[in-house]
């Protein structure tokens, strides 16, 4: 087999003076040398840096180079070379750093591969205005492809599984993550701009929880820890990303800062929270969704930040989505979107809403600071609202859609504006006054425009899923002025 670079190539984590490239090489050799180098032309011939690197099949031939000595804010150009083989050309770009004026990122989250095209990031990579890409988790989903009755069937798109069943070892999770690196969208993606990402339940399984997941069941299934690591292995080798901690393959958590305008606190609210639960047990004091050691340091870390904005970004929605006695069309939307328990009763267990008590304490802790943005995600369905404790308003959120996982107009089976649809968004406005605006039926992404003076959202939404699809529409924009956290609709 000759040596190739199927999976492309790919930069993350960027710094004001480094970046992280990746690449795979597709290859029989158990060691193979690789030559990478960067410049600032995309024919590679301003070379600023250079080296060399193995694609050992201990690490499934994945390449991982952290480039450092780079300058802030300026694009740079890199590729790879194997056995004769000639990587594609790609463009990153580091951080700005000092005093910085503006940042403009996209964020995304929950690609299912076998429920649609991947259009939006296809408009992404079209995009020249932006820093790099926020990924808030779900890059892959780990499901079967004929899923238990508790997940929601994806469309015949002919887009399969591969492998058709749940990862649950190590070579079942690299070949689904090779899968996504094949696709088309997937390399446009990486090829155009770096990416900052954090991890959801589907890289590891779903319900994910610290010891277990909804859908993990040891007699059957094995050890949990050995799953969990070997989910965080494959994870580790084929994103472009760098560690936190390299003793511990298990810490996504972390920070990143640009310059005096932005601190970006990234949380992982899966795989060190206790169980999700129902009934009073929900409330109690002790339970966490962060777990101590991120707990520690996310609180530490925010009141440390000198920064203009501080942007936390979780997953998990962490405003009150769940409305208590609901009528229809709302209350059948807010359980087949996993925003209120299964019996109706209370908050699902499976966002922010479920753990009262730390959710309480970290706005104890936000209140105090100006400007503080929330992202989130996970819930497939856009929002834009503010964070209230006892009618204080802790911080604004931003939440994106999925990029194609199932959202409610799928699950009901209907037209995605339909009248069941668009009733219970303005039903679901009315009955949370925090929540200024939600689109229940939209596929897409965020953008994310800050300066001194404000942090803006635009919600952007694909045509469709089905096929190869150019077209898409600003569907809103919001904006809080620095100061004051309040949303105020975005013009312009």
């Amino acid at each position: 087999m000759p040596d190739e670079f199927l999976h492309g190539v790919a930069s993350g984590d960027p710094l004001a003076d480094g970046v992280v490239l990746w690449t795979r090489v597709t290859t029989d050799a158990d060691s193979l040398p690789v030559r990478w180098r960067m410049a600032t032309d995309p024919e590679l011939g301003e070379i600023v840096a250079e080296g060399d690197a193995h694609a050992e099949a201990e690490r499934d031939h994945c390449v991982h180079v952290d480039v450092d000595g780079l300058r802030p804010g300026s694009v740079y150009y890199y590729g790879f070379t194997a056995g004769g083989a000639q990587s594609p050309v790609a463009r990153t770009r580091t951080l700005p750093a000092g005093d910085v004026q503006r940042l403009r990122f996209a964020m995304c989250s929950c690609a299912k591969f076998n429920a649609g095209r991947f259009n939006a990031y296809a408009r992404i990579a079209e995009r020249k205005d932006l820093d790099f890409l926020l990924h808030l988790g779900d890059y892959v989903y780990e499901a079967s492809q004929t899923p238990p009755a508790s997940q929601t069937p994806s469309p015949d798109i002919g887009r399969p599984f591969d492998p058709p069943g749940e990862c649950r070892t190590l070579a079942e999770y690299r070949t689904r993550y090779a899968q996504y690196r094949l696709d088309p969208d997937v390399q446009a993606l990486h090829h155009a701009l770096p990416m900052i990402a954090t991890v959801d339940d589907h890289e590891l399984a779903d319900g994910a929880w610290a010891d277990g997941s909804t859908e993990h069941h040891p007699g059957e299934h094995g050890p949990w820890a050995q799953r969990r690591a070997d989910a965080f292995r494959a994870r580790w080798e084929w994103l472009p990303a760098r560690m936190p901690d390299p003793a511990d393959p298990t810490r996504v958590f972390r920070s990143v800062s640009v310059g005096s305008l932005a601190d970006l606190f990234l949380l992982d609210v899966r795989s060190r929270r206790d169980e999700p639960v129902l009934g009073p047990e929900m409330s109690a004091p002790e339970r966490s969704m962060m777990g101590t050691e991120q707990r520690e340091w996310l609180f530490e870390a925010l009141g440390d930040s000198t920064a203009d904005w501080r942007f936390v970004a979780t997953p998990s929605i962490l405003t009150r989505t769940w409305v208590d006695g609901a009528g229809e069309p709302l209350r059948t939307a807010l359980l087949k979107l996993k925003l209120m328990d299964e019996d109706g009763t209370g908050p699902d267990e499976d966002q922010w809403d479920g753990y009262p008590a730390e959710r309480a304490d970290l706005l104890d802790v936000l209140e105090p600071l100006e400007d503080v943005v929330v992202l989130s995600s996970d819930i497939h369905v856009c929002v834009a609202a503010e964070v209230r404790s006892d009618f204080e308003t802790a911080a604004v959120e931003f939440t994106s859609p999925s990029l194609t996982s199932q959202n409610l107009d799928d699950k009901l089976g209907v037209e995605p504006r339909a009248d069941v649809i668009t009733d219970a968004e303005q039903a679901f406005v009315e009955a949370l006054d925090h929540v200024h605006w939600t689109e229940f039926s939209g596929h897409g992404y965020v953008v994310v425009d800050v300066d001194e003076a404000r942090a803006r959202a635009e919600w952007w939404l694909v045509d469709g899923l089905g096929g190869h699809d150019s077209g898409e529409r600003r569907a809103a924009a919001f904006e809080v002025p620095s100061g004051a956290p309040r949303l105020r609709p975005g013009l312009g």
